[in-house]
């Protein structure tokens, strides 16, 4: 029994013996896979970091940001007419200066209209009343010219022009008038000008006129840049005082405006 036994003993443990060191074997490959798998890892890593961006092209249909793009509206001169609808003076003015000037020089001034003239306005307890120098039917046209100038700013020198050639039945040449221009709101006007809002649109016309300095001696008196200038200058021709003052205001020396070759 003990020679077996020792016998047993003897070949059972060379056989654990072996199986400890094949486990030891096989596993150190492994570790030293692991370790140079990790260190080429790193490898890749830190080399890809340093490589630079491509410089991919901007898309020319991208817009650019508003705040780069947003340009400064070109400045403009502001011009105030003080007139009368039945003034031959400021008919001939408002056909043969003004009207022509707008067409071809419109977007260097921007226009206000002040129908008033030499009239008077008094305030009474019923109301305002305005005497004119060309007689009642001049006050009831005067409001039809305030109340164009009111609702349809963008149009308002076109519509004063075509009433002002025959002006002697005011709501009937504003209705002739609104209908050739294509002014759709002209009931709007016939209501301003029918109403306390005309009223008071006239006498804001002649606050604005009263108020000039040097006051009004002659009617139309013509207002540029808050200046009258010399208005025998700007009565004979207005597109050329226009163009000469703008170019003084907001030209660099030498910069002409082709708009204004033909009035300069």
């Amino acid at each position: 029994m003990n020679e077996l036994y020792a016998k047993t003993v003897y070949f059972n443990f060379p056989s654990k013996m072996v199986s400890l060191s094949t486990r030891v074997e096989v596993t150190k490959p492994v570790k030293l896979g692991c370790c140079l798998g990790a260190v080429f890892l790193i490898w890749i890593l830190y080399s890809f970091k340093d490589i630079p961006e491509p410089d991919i092209p901007r898309d020319p249909v991208m817009p650019v940001p508003a705040l780069l793009t947003t340009k400064t509206p070109d400045p403009v001169l502001r011009v105030d007419v003080y007139y009368e609808c039945l003034c031959p003076d400021s008919k001939y003015f408002v056909l043969n200066h003004l009207l022509p000037a707008v067409e071809k020089i419109g977007t260097l001034m921007d226009v206000r209209l002040w129908p008033y003239g030499k009239a008077e306005t008094r305030v009474t307890e019923s109301g305002l009343t305005f005497d004119c120098q060309h007689g009642p039917v001049e006050c009831e046209g005067n409001m039809y010219h305030a109340c164009a100038e009111s609702h349809i700013r963008g149009r308002a020198v076109e519509m004063a022009a075509c009433m002002i050639q025959d002006n002697m039945d005011p709501e009937a040449a504003a209705r002739t008038c609104a209908q050739r221009l294509g002014v759709e709101n002209i009931d709007r006007i016939q209501h301003c000008a029918t109403s306390s809002e005309g009223l008071k649109l006239h006498k804001k016309a002649g606050e604005k006129t009263e108020g000039l300095s040097p006051p009004v001696t002659f009617i139309p008196t013509i207002e540029i840049d808050g200046a009258q200038h010399s208005q025998k200058a700007i009565l004979k021709n207005f597109m050329k005082e226009v163009c000469r003052l703008y170019a003084e205001k907001h030209l660099e020396p030498g910069q002409k405006l082709a708009r204004c070759r033909d009035a300069l």
